[in-house]
């Protein structure tokens, strides 16, 4: 019960901290609405798409015109066509495919790697550097790995892989940022 309370507070946090994330100096309203809208742009093609019903589980990420697929194929081919089906927005100046290639991970997988990003976001609250805003990193997971995307300083990604490395249930660490400095 303490550790279900604990979790929906963190994940409370985590979407306060991300609509706060909008209005960071480094990405402008405009390109977040941007990012925001190809996301579910691209998240409904690929739900849509009737080749990939029951053989994929992909989610995807936007950032800066930066869009990551993650998830689970059963096949390369349907790894590639999730690709082609979110490939050419205009405001996307690059596509990066992480999904795995394997089996179809359960709900439980899911929720699981869901609870790793609530709890990977309320680690970054921890980092005391001077302008740092953790509503400036978007985290996403899949199968144990953290995806790490955002615009940040050299010093700012080190501080976050060393959070999010440090975080229960976290395998691996994979960084899509862009770099300020």
């Amino acid at each position: 019960m303490r550790k279900t309370i604990l979790t929906t507070v963190a994940l409370v946090l985590c979407i306060a901290l991300s609509a706060c994330s909008v209005f960071t100096p480094r990405r402008g309203f405009n390109r977040a609405m941007i990012d925001r809208n190809v996301q579910i742009t691209a998240q409904r093609a690929l739900d849509d798409d009737p080749e990939l019903a029951g053989r994929a589980h992909i989610g995807t990420s936007v950032y800066n015109g930066v869009l990551l697929l993650i998830g689970e194929a059963s096949t390369e081919a349907v790894k590639q066509r999730a690709e082609a089906d979110v490939t050419g927005y205009e405001s996307v100046q690059k596509v990066v495919n992480l999904i795995d290639v394997m089996p179809l991970q359960s709900v439980a997988a899911s929720l699981h790697d869901a609870a790793i990003t609530a709890a990977v976001k309320t680690a970054l609250l921890h980092i005391d550097m001077p302008g740092f805003d953790p509503g400036r990193v978007k985290v996403s997971t899949a199968h144990g790995k953290v995806y790490l995307m955002g615009l940040v300083s050299h010093k700012e990604a080190d501080a976050v892989v060393n959070e999010a490395r440090n975080v229960a249930g976290v395998k691996k660490v994979i960084q899509v940022f862009e770099y300020t400095d």
